[in-house]
């Protein structure tokens, strides 16, 4: 066994110093990336103090860490899928494509494709239950829209719908003030 040596005493003065070096250096530099690496692997310290050692918050060791092994590692074996993308999507584009294209000669042929019946379709071809909500979001991303029928009949001639219109009636008109407001009457 080994017998433990002296006592090492530190006095204020070098214990000042050293931390001075410690803050002169980059957060980013091998050095205290590397002590951070060793210190964490032999579970001497955890992050938190490593990072008031370093004089670096927790989440700047975490990322020094992060760093260190994403250096450390090949770069071919390990592929992390890149940020962005559509992450909540139940389906793809060409899945969602697909079931529209099913759906497409019916409505094309002026047949009815409502929303329920193409919210069935995806949840078939999903495997999970959509809103409503999701579904007209598909709808809107494959640039569908809603046919919305003409107002008024091709045969019918203006002079019969002038005519079957009703008058409308005036509940109140806007008039200008005047002096004597309150004895006018309104209409």
């Amino acid at each position: 066994m080994n017998k433990p040596g002296p006592k090492v005493i530190i006095s204020d003065i070098e214990l000042n110093k050293a931390q001075q070096t410690i803050n002169n250096l980059s957060y980013r530099d091998d050095i205290l990336v590397a002590l951070s690496i060793v210190l964490i692997s032999q579970g001497k310290l955890n992050q938190k103090e490593i990072g008031t050692v370093l004089g670096v918050s927790i989440s700047t060791v975490k990322r020094m860490i992060k760093d260190f092994k994403k250096r450390s590692s090949d770069a071919e074996s390990t592929v992390q899928p890149a940020w962005g993308g559509d992450r909540r999507s139940f389906l793809s584009w060409e899945e969602e494509n697909e079931v529209l294209e099913q759906v497409t000669p019916k409505a094309m042929q002026g047949q009815i494709a409502t929303v329920a019946d193409i919210q069935g379709f995806l949840e078939a071809k999903a495997g999970k239950k959509m809103s409503q909500q999701t579904v007209y979001n598909i709808l809107y991303r494959h640039n569908w829209h809603k046919v919305v029928p003409d107002k008024a009949l091709p045969k019918n001639d203006s002079e019969n719908l002038v005519r079957l219109k009703k008058p409308f009636q005036k509940r109140y008109t806007w008039q200008p003030l005047t002096p004597c407001w309150k004895e006018k009457t309104f209409v």
